[in-house]
């Protein structure tokens, strides 16, 4: 079965100008972060990672949702090796600035970390390479688009306050415009707050991983939660699972891909 986009979906070009405003405030966002000693430089703000042009005409749109950008998108040896379309500081005329961002799983993505989320979008039938899945999902962060040093739970509480009160905005503007269907999020549960959409759903236990990856049962059962919210005019599901160093990491190749499967088939019983 395969879901097709919603009538009035708009074209390449709307997508981009809607963008526009979200742009424009991930590079505010940036600025604002020029005196924190965390914020990785030189760099960009992330407002996405993934093939927006791909997304938008895809049958299922999938986004996957973690905390903010990593240091390792911007190496020190060559701090715009993934991004080479950004450069020194970046383009930050919206339309250029969303191409680069879209080039991103086509030059050097970070593999090694978006390969956990990977796995569970494919169950879903979706991958954040365009030619490896009818639908193409894109990644955003919850709490920032700026990427620091150290990671999110290791960063004083004074730079996390700066980060946030850009990121959280952004965040909804962004996702007002990119309407998903599925959404996948692995972050620490306490950051479900930060979800301000209307919710048409409470969390609910959609399944139970009672045994780790390699076969031993577990002292509490690993849960995938799902809700429903009003995003964009749309429903969008909501499905959730504790993250660990990497997103999912408490499960193993096969139980990610089995999330992803039972994530798609919560949606469906319910469209």
């Amino acid at each position: 079965m395969v879901d097709c986009p919603p009538s009035g979906t708009p074209t390449a070009s709307e997508w981009k100008q809607r963008l526009s405003p979200s742009v424009a405030l991930a590079w505010r966002a940036f600025d604002r972060a020029s005196g924190l000693s965390s914020r990785v430089t030189p760099a960009a703000p992330i407002l996405f990672f993934g093939d927006l042009d791909a997304y938008q005409t895809s049958p299922l749109r999938v986004l996957t949702v973690g905390l903010n950008p990593s240091l390792h998108e911007f190496p020190n040896d060559k701090p715009f090796l993934r991004f080479p379309l950004a450069g020194d500081c970046g383009d930050r005329e919206p339309s250029h600035y969303l191409d680069a961002m879209s080039a991103y799983f086509r030059t050097q993505p970070y593999r090694s970390w978006f390969g956990a989320f990977e796995r569970v979008i494919n169950g879903v039938g979706s991958s954040y390479y365009a030619a490896e899945a009818s639908s193409t999902a894109l990644h955003t962060d919850i709490c920032s688009p700026v990427a620091t040093n150290p990671t999110w739970s290791k960063l004083p509480k004074v730079d996390r306050t700066v980060l946030e009160a850009d990121g959280g905005a952004l965040w909804r503007m962004l996702f007002e415009v990119l309407r998903p269907q599925i959404v996948v999020l692995s972050v620490a549960k306490k950051y479900l707050e930060r979800i301000k959409f209307e919710p048409i759903t409470e969390w609910e236990t959609v399944h139970e991983f009672k045994r780790t990856r390699n076969g031993v049962l577990r002292r509490s059962p690993y849960e995938i939660l799902a809700r429903r919210y009003e995003v964009g005019g749309g429903h969008s599901l909501f499905v959730f699972g504790q993250a660990a160093q990497t997103p999912f990491g408490l499960l193993s190749h096969d139980q990610k891909h089995e999330t992803g499967t039972i994530a798609l088939e919560k949606y469906r019983d319910g469209r």
